[in-house]
């Protein structure tokens, strides 16, 4: 028996020798080859060099790429556009409700590299000649190649499947001085072929500190007909504005009726309240085409427990630049079916 046991532990031994001198005797993959054979499983060099742009949509955003690497997204219900991003290697600008702003720091490194990334079809061949290769990170049973690259004060890891050569994960590492740490996670969902081509159907965004956000892709769509200047226009769609003491004149923007209440989103910013002179629990007269409502204004959004049924008021969205309206009753349901998108909206001071 003990003999037995010898063989054993003699055959075990020299069989995990083999394994460990097997493995050590295979060369490593260098980034050339590990961009290579992930650009051969998202279809290939022929294949992504036959697609000159390509979409998206998210809900009510859209996404469009190009194969020179520039990036737009706009935000919005058709015809209503309330907000575009372009992107390319030297800037990113934002026109939101008519505001042109330019984003800096890492927020806009973070867009250049997803830019790069997206234009590239979720492959990394338009980061070649900028990746280092970190070597092999394991997570559970997974194998993952791990590359990171700079860009300005943003250290970027691409995490590729050892085994597929398809990109799961990207990190966006920095710091600020105002906001601190600054780290963004994109955990990419399964991937879908379109003529021929492998794309992300969706990825998971989480930032330190919150709870993420899931980005399912939909309507993707290839090589479109855009003008010329698509990618560097930033022309947005959200009516007029008027501006004079104590009024606005404006339009509307969204409305919708739910659990009886009427949301109503207009088209005036922070910068148009001011300028009108309004200030918190002013009372206001909303004007839409022949009916006029009495509702409060609140420069910031009220304590819960302080509105409830039965109110009217105007407050800051939460979720972007413009201001909304609440009229809670369900006498206002027939009232939603007169309204439509554009159409023009009055406030002013009692």
């Amino acid at each position: 028996m003990a003999k037995h046991r010898g063989q054993v532990y003699f055959f075990g031994l020299l069989f995990l020798s083999i394994f460990v001198l097997l493995s050590h005797s295979q060369p490593n993959l260098t980034v050339k080859e590990i961009l290579e054979k992930n650009v051969q499983t998202a279809g290939g060099k022929e294949k992504l060099s036959q697609i000159e742009n390509y979409s998206f949509k998210y809900r009510t955003k859209s996404f469009f790429m190009s194969s020179d690497g520039l990036m737009k997204i706009t935000e919005g219900k058709e015809p209503i556009i309330t907000e575009v991003v372009l992107v390319d290697q030297k800037k990113v600008k934002r026109n939101c409700y008519n505001n042109i702003t330019e984003i800096t720091g890492l927020q806009k490194a973070t867009y250049q590299t997803l830019a790069k990334l997206r234009s590239g079809l979720y492959t990394l061949m338009n980061f070649k000649g900028q990746l280092k290769l970190q070597g092999v990170k394991k997570f559970g049973p997974e194998q993952f190649y791990l590359l990171t690259t700079t860009i300005d004060d943003l250290k970027v890891g691409f995490y590729l499947d050892k085994e597929e050569f398809t990109l799961k994960r990207i990190v966006f590492q920095g710091f600020n001085k105002t906001t601190g740490k600054y780290e963004v996670n994109h955990d990419i969902g399964t991937y879908q072929e379109i003529n021929g081509v492998k794309i992300p159907s969706s990825w998971f965004s989480s930032q330190v500190g919150t709870r993420g956000t899931m980005y399912e892709i939909s309507d993707l769509k290839i090589n479109q007909a855009l003008g010329k200047d698509f990618f560097s226009a930033l022309d947005i769609n959200v009516g007029e504005v008027e501006i004079a003491e104590a009024s606005l004149n404006g339009n509307i923007i969204e409305f919708m009726f739910r659990r009886n209440m009427l949301m109503i989103g207009t088209n005036w910013t922070n910068t148009c309240t001011k300028n009108a002179g309004f200030k918190t629990k002013d009372k206001l007269i909303l004007q839409i085409g022949d009916e006029q409502i009495e509702i409060d204004f609140y420069e910031t959004v009220p304590p819960r427990g302080t509105i409830g049924p039965g109110m009217k008021f105007m407050v800051p969205n939460q979720r972007s630049e413009n201001y909304l309206i609440y009229l809670w009753s369900e006498e206002y349901r027939q009232f939603s079916e007169k309204l439509e998108p554009l159409l023009p909206i009055r406030v002013k001071r009692k």
